[in-house]
């Protein structure tokens, strides 16, 4: 997907333009770490990532990491998901957000969990939203 289109997402759910402000472009949660996902049946299930932009300065042999934030996307309606590998650090390469068909009659969001240790797959919904704290957890 590319940034655009996934600007895009953001854009259109509740909390999505504040996030992008907030990184001054869109995450891609390189390295970031899950700290939790909450599945419920009914209301809206939440994941919540300790993300940080990296930036090209180093120090002391790191790439300084600055705009720390905790971020939670709260997810209702869940009509399908796949998920994996799921351990005690459950850090993410990336995490893509898109639109995509679901059985043919309807269009849901689609997070995208791509791993780098753990957790990884993928929740469609119908509805998404995004928030953010800025700071460590």
């Amino acid at each position: 997907m590319s940034q655009s289109s996934s600007a895009a997402v953001y854009e259109a759910i509740p909390g999505g333009k504040e996030l992008l402000e907030w990184f001054g472009q869109v995450p891609s949660f390189h390295d970031a770490e899950i700290l939790d996902l909450h599945l419920k049946r009914e209301g809206a299930s939440t994941l919540r990532i300790h993300a940080w932009n990296i930036t090209s300065k180093v120090r002391n042999g790191y790439f300084v990491l600055e705009k720390h934030a905790v971020v939670e996307f709260a997810i209702g309606g869940i009509v399908n998901l796949e998920l994996d590998d799921f351990n005690h650090q459950n850090a993410i390469d990336e995490l893509t957000l898109s639109r995509v068909k679901y059985k043919e009659s309807l269009e849901v969001y689609e997070v995208v969990l791509e791993p780098a240790y753990g957790l990884a797959g993928f929740i469609q919904a119908i509805e998404l939203s995004v928030s953010h704290r800025p700071g460590n957890p």
